[in-house]
């Protein structure tokens, strides 16, 4: 499956800074890919409706079982309200045990460093990086 290109949802002031969030999401097994696909289909369907964020893109590599996201949002509390939301918080709760260890980050970014690189996208949560001070482990 080729990446999803970068969707932007509002246009994007270069003036202003926003909060991005990158994830590195590598499953356990290859049988959880065709739900995670799935699943992948139902949040991007919230995220079509969803109040604050700027854009997203999903890269998904199969054959490593591996998927990396990035989102744009408006602000952190943007960010946590959907999070929070159904279905994306039903599916990750599902989703948790069925990951290998996975990365998040969290950063300002501004308006005028977008659309990235799936390389600058991607590069807060490369677990061989070990950078962005503000770094997430969960599970």
């Amino acid at each position: 499956m080729p990446a999803l290109p970068w969707v932007e949802r509002q246009r994007i002031d270069p003036e202003r800074e926003y909060v991005a969030m990158a994830s590195h999401l590598p499953l356990k097994a290859y049988r959880f890919v065709p739900g995670f696909l799935r699943d992948t289909t139902r949040i991007r369907g919230q995220l079509a409706h969803t109040p604050g964020l700027v854009g997203y893109a999903l890269n998904a590599q199969l054959i490593r079982k591996t998927f990396w996201t990035f989102s744009v949002w408006d602000d952190r509390d943007s960010l946590n309200t959907f999070s929070a939301s159904d279905p994306h918080s039903r599916i990750i709760r599902r989703l948790a045990p069925r990951m290998n260890q996975t990365h998040f980050a969290f950063f300002a970014i501004s308006g005028s460093e977008l659309p990235m690189t799936w390389d600058q996208m991607t590069a807060p949560v490369r677990p061989q990086t070990g950078r962005n001070d503000e770094k997430q482990q969960a599970r």
